[in-house]
């Protein structure tokens, strides 16, 4: 079991601590609002009114000693930025920050932190993907020029199996896993010698420029 520290308990703050917990991972959720405190203080392991810019504050919360911390305080960056700054300074090593656009990802990127979060940004790309394509059902960056998609099967590709296709050969794309539409099972790794069928979803990973190019339902 892991312990992390979440800052700010609006929307994404609150649902990162309440998954994590239910993932069966500690939580201390530091929040400055006390109707959220009080909200969400079921949800975690411990929830604590203050100052998440405050060292003091965090270091009562136990920030030491925390594998990792979400700081999600909105769209206030100052804010966001002392409290990196205070998590680094308390040794906290794992920083993840919701920040609210480009501008401000590249002003946390500069001090270090583990991942920056632009959620609107990445759901839209999402969302993008799905209507720009119509054969593609989900969509998930991967790094840049890069992503993870869950595809309809390829008409030319039903009736074979995985080994016959070699996707990674002919397309340079990773099969990561086959996802049966009719029972929503999901078999990671797929199996190799299983026949395709047309209720079948393949999520698959790659550069954009070799997914694009598979064949198309």
């Amino acid at each position: 079991m892991s312990r992390y520290l979440v800052i700010g308990l609006g929307k994404f703050g609150s649902w990162a601590a309440r998954t994590l917990e239910s993932l069966g991972h500690q939580v201390i959720a530091v929040e400055s609002d006390d109707i959220l405190v009080d909200r969400h203080a079921e949800f975690v392991s411990r929830a604590v009114q203050g100052d998440g810019t405050d060292p003091v504050v965090l270091r009562a919360a136990g920030a030491a000693d925390a594998d990792g911390a979400i700081v999600s305080m909105g769209e206030n960056l100052a804010a966001s930025i002392l409290a990196t700054v205070a998590l680094r300074d308390l040794g906290v090593r794992n920083l993840y920050v919701k920040v609210a656009g480009d501008a401000e990802a590249r002003a946390l990127n500069a001090l270090g932190v583990t991942e920056v979060i632009i959620p609107e940004k990445e759901a839209g790309v999402r969302l993008a993907h799905r209507l720009g394509a119509s054969s593609v059902l989900d969509y998930q960056p991967l790094g840049e020029a890069h992503s993870i998609q869950e595809v309809a099967i390829p008409p030319p590709w039903i009736g074979h199996s995985l080994r016959d296709l070699a996707p990674r050969v002919s397309h340079g794309v990773q099969v990561i896993a086959v996802r049966c539409s009719l029972t929503d099972h999901v078999k990671v790794p797929p199996d190799p010698d299983a026949t395709l069928k047309d209720s079948d979803s393949l999520i698959v990973a790659g550069a954009d420029e070799a997914l694009a190019k598979l064949p198309r339902a």
